[in-house]
């Protein structure tokens, strides 16, 4: 479904859903299946194509879940069955957290980012800052192939190296920015230290909160329009918010469920619940795919006229899960690199919020003191696993107890 035809957003929402539910179940009856683990999925939950044909009808077939693509993974690699091509027909493949492995198939316009970048104002023509990283994970290339598409000029900037960044930026006369709200954050404040103008006018944030302070400062104090969108690695685009920034719009590509985590049923417009989604992907079969988000969601018609639905914001983990500068961090990766340094009895990571930038800190406790080398050493295998800068410090016996979890969220929003 190409994502530059913007008639689908003003569409009434019961006719998109009739577009979506069809179109779904022509991949089921036809490309889905050959993926020989889309189908294994389908025969155990003991339902067919054949038993869908209205959206409520979609409650009978089970959930995929985002906790379980690691375990289906390693059962049968690299993809567990999931997609419909060989993995060397893909045009790339990466590694989140987890691992998990994404396929990216070889259509134009993969993650469908197109509609959310022209909700932001972005357009032909624009010079594009993309500050996602290009290596292993998704992100930098996703957003690549949308602002690419649009037909603007994009500078790979990834995350990092802020001071060549800004000077790159500003040379190169950047109006758009796309990447983490904190680190669009830290480049004006280089720039400011630097005396070096920026030209930028609009930027699209993800993978992080937004704090209304900080989209308040962006907009008052450096006349950047701010907008934000809600996506994952293997899904790409979910939902978006408009020139009137009150809630993100259901990107149209994809069937979104909000469900309560227990009973697997939808809630009440309004109420939180799990993100579940259906892309409509010839190549991967995500089919009710449960992205372990929380959100809530409204239905009334919004001032822009698009007629879809909107969340509200994400609220949350179903599970212990945190994200960390656009990254989710796992407890278990954190006992898995603990479980090399028998010295350490109890250790746990503390994420913190300074000057609009996630921080975290990891604390160690020991029978004895660590050397400074064994605590550099756990420093490295972390940022290694987690793929994110820590601090790791040595902590007395006794300061960490015994209850404490292993991650724990000490950020405040407002």
């Amino acid at each position: 479904m190409p994502n530059t035809e913007r008639d689908l957003e003003y569409l009434p929402y019961e006719d998109v859903i009739g577009f979506q539910i069809t179109r779904i179940r022509e991949l089921m009856a036809g490309q889905w299946q050959k993926a020989q683990g889309f189908i294994k999925r389908q025969a155990d939950g003991g339902v067919t194509s054949d038993d869908l044909n209205t959206p409520e009808d979609i409650l009978k077939f089970p959930v995929l879940r985002k906790s379980d693509l690691t375990a289906i993974q390693a059962q049968d690699p690299p993809f567990g069955g999931l997609i419909t091509v060989p993995p060397g027909v893909l045009r790339r493949i990466y590694s989140s957290p987890g691992p998990i492995y994404d396929p990216e198939g070889r259509q134009d316009s993969y993650y469908r980012w197109e509609r959310a970048l022209v909700a932001c104002g972005f357009s032909e023509g624009d010079i594009v800052l993309n500050c996602f990283s290009y290596h292993l994970t998704p992100a930098g290339a996703m957003f690549e192939e949308g602002a690419g598409n649009l037909g603007c000029a994009v500078i790979p900037a990834g995350i990092g190296n802020s001071e060549i960044q800004v000077q790159v930026a500003a040379h190169l006369k950047a109006n758009a920015y796309i990447g983490l709200p904190s680190y669009l954050k830290v480049l004006l404040e280089k720039a400011a230290e630097a005396g070096v103008g920026m030209s930028l006018k609009k930027a699209f944030v993800i993978a992080e909160k937004l704090p209304e302070t900080l989209r308040a400062e962006l907009q008052d104090t450096y006349s950047i329009l701010t907008r934000q969108g809600y996506g994952t690695a293997e899904v790409g685009a979910i939902a978006y918010e408009c020139e009137a920034g009150r809630g993100m719009h259901f990107d149209p590509s994809v069937y979104i469920e909000i469900l309560d985590p227990a009973t697997v049923q939808p809630v009440e417009p309004g109420q939180p619940g799990e993100v579940v989604v259906s892309v409509i992907n010839p190549v991967n079969t995500l089919f009710r795919f449960a992205t372990g988000d929380l959100a809530s969601a409204v239905y009334e018609e919004c001032s822009c006229g698009r007629k879809s639905p909107r969340l509200t914001g994400i609220l949350g983990r179903v599970d212990q899960v945190i994200k960390v500068r656009g990254l989710f961090v796992h407890p278990g990766q954190m006992d898995g690199v603990m479980s090399g340094f028998p010295e350490v009895r109890r250790y746990r990571a503390i994420v913190i919020r300074e000057r609009a930038m996630d921080d975290m800190l990891i604390e160690i406790e020991s029978e004895a003191a660590l050397a400074q080398s064994t605590i550099d050493e756990i420093g490295n295998r972390i940022r290694e696993n987690l793929k994110l800068g820590v601090k790791v410090v040595g902590v007395g016996s006794g300061s960490i107890p015994e209850d404490s979890p292993v991650i724990e969220d000490r950020r405040k929003w407002d």
